[in-house]
C-alpha cells in the first residue's frame, strides 16, 4: 500500500438522502437501524396470483405527505418545483428524486458556489420502471390509444436520472450504470473516478428505486431467489440473513443518494463531511447465472482495499451484502474469511437487508448510508431474525441487538446476479 492521496484526489461524502420503508430521512433511518425495526409487510397492491406475498412496499408513497413530515426546512421554491416535476413521474423517479433533493440540501449544494457544470450525476440501476411499463402494456392490449402520453420518455431509466438532474440543476457529466444488485456501488466507483480524474468537482450518486411488478417477482420466485413460503403471515421475520431458516431475499422499494466531492472542494466551501470514500472496485465472475462465486467476491474486496490503500487488518466493520439466501450468505462468509483470515472473527458484520429487505438496484447505496450513519453515531445495528444458528456460519453477525461500537474504516459489499461484484471502503470523516 502507498501513502495518502492529496486533497484533490481524496473524495468525501458531503450529503446523504434516504427514502426507505424504515425511514424517509437520516434521523428516522438511524433510529430504525438502531432499534432493529423491520419495514417488511404484505404487498399492498400486488396481484394475489403471484407467489411473492411480502416485501418492503412503498407503492403508496405520497410526495406531499413526505414533504409535510420531513421537509419543514426545505426551501419552498424547491418543494414547489419538485411537486411540479414529479406530479406525473412514475414511482421510481419520485422516490429517487426525493432522495437526491434531500442529499443535495444536506450537502448545501443549492447555496454553494460550485459550478453546476462541474457537478455530475450518476444513477445506479437499470429496468427501474417495471410496474409503469407493465401497466402500460396492459393498457396497450386493451386500448392502444390510451397508454400514457409520455410513456416513450417516462419508461426509460434515463428519465429517472434526468428528472432529478433537472430538479437540482445538475449540469455536469451524467450517466446511468448497471450491474444488477451491485449497481449502486458501481455508481459510487464511477463517481470516485470522475472526481479523481478531474472531470468533476462533485458528483451526486443515486441508487435508483426499482418499481417492482408481478412479472419480475414471479420470475424471481420461479428461480427460488426470494422468500415465498415460510413467513407470509409474519412478514417482519421473512428477511433473515445468516439464519438457518433463511430461504431467499425479500424485495423492497427504496432509494438513496450521496453527494461526493473532492476534499479540497469541500474544505474550500466549508462543507460538513459525513465520511471519506477511500476506495472502490469491481470484479466479474464471468457467469450469467445467479450462483455466487467466492473467488470473484474475494477479488472485489481485495482490490477495493488496495484502491483505498488500506490493509485488511485496518478494517473495523463490514456491511455485508447478505441477502438471506442459503448459498449467497454462506459464500459471502467464506469470502470474508479468505480476505481477513483470523481477523474475520473479530469484525462485526451485519446486514441492513434484515430490516429493509433487498432494495435491488438501490441496495448498495442505502447500505452505504447505513454504514456511514453507524460510523457517525457510534453503533453497529443488529442483524435481526437470527433465531436459529447456522452451524456453518460462525462469524459475528451482530445478532438481534444493536451495540455501541467505534468504527474508523468499513467495507460495504454488493454482489449482483450475473456475477457482478463491487465493494467500497469508507472511513470516518477526516
Amino acid at each position: 500500500m502507498t501513502g495518502q492521496r492529496d486533497d484533490e484526489q481524496r473524495v468525501v461524502v458531503t450529503g446523504m438522502g434516504i427514502i426507505t420503508p424504515i425511514g424517509e430521512n437520516l434521523e428516522e433511518y438511524c433510529q430504525s437501524l438502531q432499534a432493529g425495526r423491520s419495514g417488511i409487510t404484505r404487498w399492498k397492491k400486488m396481484s394475489d396470483r403471484i407467489d411473492s406475498k411480502v416485501g418492503g412496499d412503498m407503492s403508496d408513497f405520497d410526495l406531499q405527505a413526505h414533504f409535510a413530515r420531513v421537509g419543514a426546512g426545505y426551501p419552498a421554491d424547491l418543494v414547489e418545483r419538485a411537486h411540479k416535476l414529479l406530479r406525473t413521474t412514475p414511482l421510481s423517479g419520485r422516490l429517487s428524486a426525493a432522495a437526491v433533493l434531500q442529499a443535495c440540501l444536506d450537502a448545501g449544494l443549492p447555496y454553494s458556489n460550485l459550478n453546476p457544470e462541474r457537478v455530475g450525476h450518476i444513477l445506479g440501476g437499470t429496468n427501474l420502471n417495471l410496474q409503469y411499463i407493465f401497466d402500460n402494456v396492459l393498457e396497450l392490449v386493451n386500448e392502444p390509444d390510451y397508454i400514457e402520453p409520455l410513456f416513450g420518455l417516462f419508461s426509460l431509466d434515463t428519465d429517472v436520472l434526468a428528472v432529478a438532474s433537472e430538479l437540482m440543476g445538475l449540469k455536469g457529466p451524467s450517466l446511468t450504470v448497471g450491474g444488477a444488485c451491485a449497481s449502486s456501488n458501481l455508481a459510487l466507483m464511477s463517481g470516485l473516478d470522475l472526481i479523481r480524474s478531474g472531470r468533476a468537482d462533485a458528483v451526486v450518486a443515486t441508487g435508483g428505486a426499482i418499481d417492482l411488478d408481478p412479472v419480475i417477482l414471479q420470475g424471481w420466485a420461479k428461480i427460488e431467489a426470494i422468500s415465498v413460503q415460510s413467513f407470509n403471515d409474519d412478514p417482519a421475520r421473512a428477511s433473515r440473513p445468516f439464519d438457518a431458516r433463511r430461504e431467499g431475499f425479500v424485495p423492497s422499494h427504496g432509494a438513496g443518494a450521496v453527494v461526493l466531492e473532492s476534499l479540497a472542494s469541500a474544505r474550500a466551501r466549508g462543507a460538513s463531511i459525513h465520511a471519506e470514500l477511500l476506495g472502490a472496485s469491481a470484479a466479474s465472475d464471468s457467469s450469467r447465472l445467479t450462483k455466487p462465486h467466492v473467488e470473484g467476491q474475494v477479488r472485489a474486496i481485495r482490490s477495493a482495499l488496495q484502491d483505498a490503500r488500506v490493509e485488511p487488518s485496518q478494517v473495523d466493520y463490514i456491511n455485508a451484502h447478505a441477502t438471506s439466501t442459503p448459498l449467497g450468505d454462506a459464500t459471502e462468509a467464506s469470502a470474508i474469511k479468505t480476505v481477513f483470515g483470523d481477523q474475520a472473527y473479530r469484525i462485526p458484520i451485519n446486514s441492513t437487508k434484515s430490516m429493509l429487505g433487498h432494495c435491488v438496484m438501490a441496495a448498495a447505496m442505502v447500505e452505504l448510508i447505513a454504514t456511514i450513519v453507524q460510523i457517525e453515531n457510534g453503533f453497529v445495528h443488529p442483524t435481526i431474525n437470527q433465531e436459529e444458528k447456522d452451524p456453518q456460519l460462525d462469524l459475528d453477525f451482530v445478532p438481534n441487538v444493536a451495540r455501541e461500537y467505534h468504527t474508523d474504516i468499513a467495507v460495504s459489499n454488493a454482489f449482483g446476479f450475473g456475477g457482478f461484484n463491487a465493494c467500497v471502503v469508507v472511513r470516518r470523516a477526516p
